[in-house]
């Protein structure tokens, strides 16, 4: 059995590896590293509640900020927010078209239903995608363990049956923890390296 045999689902996060994110720090104006945005912003009640579909938009930015002491209003905050992703990224798009038709590739994506339209994904890849798995419609958030059962139930095969590529070294850990091949990549050059890796492509 080759690497690549391995491997029955094929599952992306979007933003961070798809599509391209501006820098959190400047875009929120925040006094932090871009990894300890990262860890604070996987596990933010406010983005959690947002995330899995619980408050408005308002509502998360209104929380966020008191949150985090941001020097904005909420309609500032909001703003920024939904400015935050910048398209797809060109090379990401070649790669997906790389990837042989009997893999199975999927989504499991923290997001919102802002943002989801935004990057309007079925626009872009047609139906190259089988499954979305995202956290506003479902409730489920990356790194909680149910986020990845779910998608190994959905397509009933193993966990070690699917390879996961994220850009939070928080959510790759939890997805190994799972029993998914997991790979930290920011990027379409670091995935095309992984893909590669993984005899995938």
């Amino acid at each position: 059995m080759g690497v690549s045999d391995k491997y029955k689902v094929i599952l992306f996060d979007l933003g961070g590896v798809l599509v391209r994110l501006r820098d959190p720090i400047s875009t929120f104006g925040l006094k932090i590293d871009e990894a300890e945005f990262l860890r604070i912003w996987i596990m933010s009640p406010s983005v959690r509640a947002l995330e899995s579909g619980q408050v408005d938009a308002r509502e998360f930015a209104q929380r966020m900020i008191a949150e985090m002491g941001l020097p904005m209003s909420w309609q500032e905050l909001l703003k920024r927010f939904n400015n935050w992703p910048d398209g797809f990224y060109p090379k990401a798009i070649d790669l997906l078209g790389r990837i042989p038709s009997r893999y199975p590739c999927a989504i499991l994506s923290n997001t919102n239903a802002v943002h989801w339209q935004q990057v309007d994904l079925p626009g872009k890849f047609g139906n190259r995608f089988d499954r979305y798995f995202l956290s506003y419609e479902s409730g489920l958030l990356k790194p909680d363990q149910d986020s990845f059962l779910q998608v190994s139930a959905s397509y009933a095969c193993q966990p070690e049956e699917i390879i996961f590529f994220d850009d939070n070294p928080i959510n790759v850990a939890a997805a190994g923890n799972a029993g998914m091949a997991s790979v930290c990549v920011r990027g379409p050059d670091e995935l095309e390296a992984a893909l590669l890796a993984a005899g995938i492509i």
